[in-house]
Parts: structure tokens; C-alpha cells; sequence
């Protein structure tokens, strides 16, 4: 496969993504406020700073934790629906969790693409996996905490404000501790729209030498080794590929680049119609309203919230029984039970797969894609050994759940 960009090939979805982000590019633009920065940009209120190539690395190592975060709580609310229950909403969480992975793969060849080295595992001494309950990587949000638990209603509405594109009121407050010396994002989407625009103001500074940052020799995650589905895997090479990867992660997050209520709802716009028959798959933001709600998005349902319908989805009904689920403590850990304790050993046992299959996607990302495919066996082994947990009484009567804790 060439390293194309293969995130869309429908033209009608193409165009419509194209017209949304030249008007949030337009907006953007409109704005007197300061814009919020990343790693090697001062904030607001100081005098502006230069971002090297090694701030842009350090925040793609930033993006990929960003992405990890989203995994465990998608997983333990995955793991938590019983055998043969609730079918649906289990293919649903499972199509997000792959997607995710998908995204850590194309932000590590990101990463290798600009002389870096992805790290998925242990970062400078610290747990790649972050203690649940926590906040996004990237100053994301900071309102939004993010806890281990099984599927519920409340924890869907997490997941959907996880994805949510931004709006007005996020954004307002975000805005405000922004003009008061902090750097923060609204959205995962306006995370990565800096990224974005860090990537292109050092690759201009190095055409005008006649050089480029993409000088990355590492070999790449191509899609012959990937073991996921949930798309296409890109390769980096040019800052056309980088814009390809970040679109796809973004557009497969919230469904567009920036927020999809940018503008005032009009009767007939298309650009808030994303469901009609010819859109292979909607974004995690609308997957996740459709269990929220327990329905389907219909062709002519509209994306935005001042349409009819309010955006929510209208279609046929989705079987879910939020009672057939196991009820796990939130945000367990090891420490909780002794440790010649039977929950002890299985959440250790869980645990070490897990951080196994972290050090499976930091080789194959670090120029051995090859050894991607043993992934395979060992998500299996961890999808079992969760099951275990969530059939085991913990604390308080609840399940005791996996605890998504590092291992050395």
C-alpha cells in the first residue's frame, strides 16, 4: 500500500471535512485572544517562545499518552458486559478501543518520522499507564476526570465529553484560566490542531535552509503489520502525511476538525448531516451517543445540537440492558488486598499482560513492526484474565475489575 493518505475516500465526506476546517481555520484566524501552546511555547501573558524540534517530540509523546489514557476505562467498560450480553454496545466500545490503538501507532510513526523515538511503556521513570481516576494528558480538558468502571449510562456520558468536539461553554471556561497564565485545550481536537500547527511552523523554517524535519530512518508501522483493523495505517514522511495522520485521528474522535456546532444550525446544511448511507462509519463521539441513547443515528438525523432532532440519534432502537453488566469498584488497585490474596495475584497476573502488550507496541514501533502480530495472542490472554476479575467479588460486595497498573 502506498503512503498516501487513505483516511476518506468518499468525496462527499472529503468536502465536507475540507469546508469545516477552512471555516475553523477562518475563525481561528478572527480571534484577538491568545492562542493556547504546547511544550516550547511560553504562556500567554509572557513573552512568546520558539518551540525546537525536541519540544515537538516531547509533545507527540504527549499526544500518544493522550491516546493510551482513553484505552484502560474503554477496555474495563468493554470487559464489564457479560458473555453474550449487550452485543451491540460490546462491538461498538471494542471498534473505539482499536481505533485508539490505532491512533498510538500513527502518532509513534509521527514521532519516528522526525528522528524520534516513540515511548509506550515506562516514560523517564514515570508509569505510561496513568492512575485512574486522572485527567487527559495535554492539559485537555482539566475539567474532565476519567475513572475505571464498568459500562453505565453515567460512564458513556464520560466517554462521550471524552470525544465531545468543544463548544461554546467548554471553551469559554477553558478560555479563561488560558488568559490567566495556563496552558489548557478544550478538546482532544484543539490539542492536536496545535500539534498541527507546531509541525508546520518548523517544517517552514527548515524548507527556508532547504532542509525538512522528516529526516526519521526507524522503519515504520506499515499496515501489513498491524494486527488492528479501524482503518488505515499512514506513513510519515512529508508534512502532507503528518496533516494525513492528525486528520485521521481527529476525524475519527469527534467527527471534525474543530467543533461540529462551529456555526449557527441552518435548515439543510450538509455539513452537519454526517449520517447519511454513504459514511462507512461515524466517530467515536456519535458511536458513543448511540449507546448513550440506545439507538442509531438515521441518514437524515442531524449532527448538530440546534438541529430538530438536537443531534442525538433518532434510528432504530439498540438493544442494551445496562443490568447486564458486571459492577466493578472504581479505579481499583493492587494495594487494596493482601497480597496472598487470590484478587491480588489475577489483577497482578492482568496487569503484567498488560504492560507485556505495551512492550510489544513499543518494539514494534521503535523499528521492529514485525513483532506487532504476537499482539494478538497476548490481548486475548489479557481480555480472559479481566473476564476473570470482573466475575470476582472485590471490596463492598462489587467486582473487583482490572486495575491498569504498571509492572516492571
Amino acid at each position: 500500500m502506498s503512503n498516501s493518505y487513505q483516511h476518506n475516500n468518499n468525496p462527499r465526506r472529503q468536502q465536507l471535512n475540507s469546508r469545516l476546517k477552512h471555516k475553523q481555520q477562518q475563525e481561528e484566524e478572527a480571534k484577538k485572544s491568545p492562542k493556547t501552546m504546547l511544550r516550547g511555547a511560553a504562556a500567554p501573558a509572557t513573552t512568546k517562545k520558539t518551540a525546537t524540534l525536541e519540544d515537538l517530540k516531547e509533545n507527540l509523546q504527549t499526544a500518544m499518552e493522550l491516546e493510551h489514557s482513553t484505552i484502560p476505562p474503554y477496555l474495563c467498560a468493554l470487559y464489564s458486559i457479560k458473555e453474550g450480553k449487550n452485543l451491540m454496545a460490546a462491538e461498538i466500545v471494542k471498534s473505539v478501543v482499536i481505533e485508539e490503538m490505532l491512533h498510538m501507532v500513527m502518532v509513534a510513526n509521527l514521532i519516528n518520522s522526525i528522528g524520534g523515538s516513540p515511548i509506550i511503556g515506562k516514560v523517564k521513570g514515570k508509569p505510561f499507564i496513568p492512575s485512574y481516576p486522572t485527567r487527559l494528558p495535554g492539559n485537555v480538558d482539566k475539567d474532565l476526570i476519567i475513572n475505571l468502571t464498568s459500562l453505565t449510562k453515567e460512564q458513556v456520558r464520560v466517554f462521550c465529553k471524552i470525544e465531545h468536539p468543544g463548544d461554546e461553554e467548554r471553551e469559554v471556561k477553558v478560555q479563561l484560566r488560558v488568559n490567566s497564565g495556563e496552558i489548557e485545550y478544550h478538546s482532544i481536537g484543539a490539542f492536536y490542531e496545535a500539534v498541527m500547527e507546531q509541525i508546520e511552523t518548523l517544517e517552514a523554517e527548515a524548507q527556508k535552509k532547504g532542509k525538512t524535519i522528516f529526516t526519521g530512518k526507524t522503519q515504520q508501522v506499515t499496515p501489513e503489520h498491524y494486527y488492528g483493523a479501524g482503518g488505515s495505517i499512514i506513513n510519515v514522511h512529508s508534512i502532507e502525511d503528518a496533516r494525513a495522520v492528525i486528520d485521521e485521528i481527529v476525524d475519527q474522535g469527534e467527527g471534525s476538525f474543530g467543533s461540529i456546532f462551529a456555526e449557527p444550525y441552518g435548515e439543510g446544511q450538509e455539513e452537519y448531516l454526517w449520517f447519511g448511507a454513504d459514511v462507512e462509519e461515524y466517530a467515536h463521539y456519535f458511536r458513543f451517543k448511540e449507546v448513550q441513547y440506545g439507538r442509531f443515528y438515521k441518514p437524515t438525523d442531524s449532527a448538530h445540537r440546534d438541529s430538530p432532532n438536537g443531534g442525538l440519534p433518532t434510528g432504530e432502537e439498540i438493544d442494551i440492558d445496562w443490568d447486564d453488566v458486571y459492577l466493578m469498584n472504581d479505579n481499583p488497585k493492587m494495594e487494596d488486598y493482601p497480597k496472598d490474596s487470590e484478587v491480588y495475584q489475577k489483577m497482578y497476573d492482568f496487569n503484567k499482560t498488560y504492560c507485556n502488550l505495551l512492550d510489544n507496541l513499543d518494539k514494534g514501533c521503535n523499528g521492529k513492526p514485525e513483532v506487532l502480530r504476537e499482539g494478538i495472542m497476548i490481548m486475548f490472554d489479557m481480555k480472559y484474565k479481566a473476564q476473570e476479575l470482573m466475575k470476582i467479588p472485590g471490596k463492598n460486595g462489587l467486582a473487583a475489575g482490572p486495575s491498569f497498573e504498571y509492572i516492571d
